[in-house]
């Protein structure tokens, strides 16, 4: 029998054994439990699950688990998912920004702190230890998303309850990016909670290195954590936890090593892997990016 913890709000779950998608009631939000800080594996399970949303979706080269079943006209299309996770100190920047503009890359060497690229559109944004990025991907079948229920628009609803205002979360503070595929939609939203080393302009242009400490909240990590997923099942409903799925993994593995892993793509935005997910995405008429 799969365990599958059910969660209303409270941040301390756990996830148990993870059955297969095609086992899971597919109207339930999903949350997942992943523990890794590595950057490039972080920005590649978020793209996994979106891709994985789409079951008609195979990139060249993926290997698909044994077992799952062949997708089909009537099958329930996957469920919400929502993650929440943490990076290394790292600059990730966007989609089409251009490296030499926006980052001291210099600093970022000397302190050994990471570089990334996102497949969403935005502007760079510097994560470490004292933030928290908060991931959701939902189902375009279900229509655009109504008035109050993107996941930005939870996050500014989740801080509003600690009283500051959206009006104050600007410099870096929130950051929000988004993409979608032809079946899902995709949001990610990064939140400074605290700072725990020295940044701002000292790795990106322009950057004013403020935090929700810095307005003078008196929040933990783990109380932001909680307010925001508690608004997401506000609107989302119940929440089972668990870990990614096989096909997720897959996935994951596979864009590890044409894309996030990648030094040029990460430099440049281009390279083979670009090529070769554009051509799938082209063969099952999906859209590459909304940034």
């Amino acid at each position: 029998m799969f365990e599958t913890p059910v969660v209303s709000g409270d941040a301390g779950f756990r996830a148990g054994p993870t059955p297969p998608p095609w086992e899971v009631a597919t109207d339930m939000l999903s949350v997942i439990v992943d523990d890794s800080r590595d950057p490039a594996w972080n920005l590649a399970l978020d793209e996994a699950l979106l891709r994985a949303a789409d079951p008609l979706f195979r990139p060249p080269g993926a290997l698909v688990p044994a077992g799952a079943p062949a997708a089909r006209p009537g099958r329930p299309e996957p469920a919400p998912v929502l993650r929440i996770w943490q990076n290394a100190p790292s600059v990730v920047v966007g989609r089409f920004q251009n490296v030499a503009r926006a980052v001291d890359l210099a600093a970022c060497a000397r302190d050994g702190v990471r570089l990334v690229r996102r497949a969403s559109g935005g502007s760079a944004a510097y994560l470490d230890s004292g933030g928290l990025v908060f991931s959701l991907v939902r189902r375009v079948a279900d229509g655009p998303a109504r008035p109050g229920t993107d996941l930005d628009a939870l996050v500014f609803e989740a801080l509003a309850g600690f009283g500051v205002p959206a009006v104050l979360l600007g410099g870096g503070i929130v950051q929000a990016a988004r993409m979608r595929t032809r079946t899902a939609a995709f949001t990610h939203v990064a939140v400074r909670v605290t700072q725990v080393g020295p940044f701002g302009r000292r790795y990106l242009a322009g950057e004013e290195g403020r935090t929700l400490a810095a307005l003078g909240l008196d929040a933990s990590l783990d109380a932001v954590r909680a307010a925001v997923l508690s608004a997401v099942v506000d609107v989302y409903g119940i929440a089972a936890a668990r870990r990614p799925d096989g096909r997720e993994r897959a996935l994951q593995e596979y864009l590890y090593g044409v894309r996030y892993g990648d030094v040029t793509w990460n430099l440049t935005g281009r390279g083979g892997a670009r090529r070769t997910l554009e051509r799938a995405h082209r063969r099952d008429g999906g859209i590459l990016n909304r940034g």
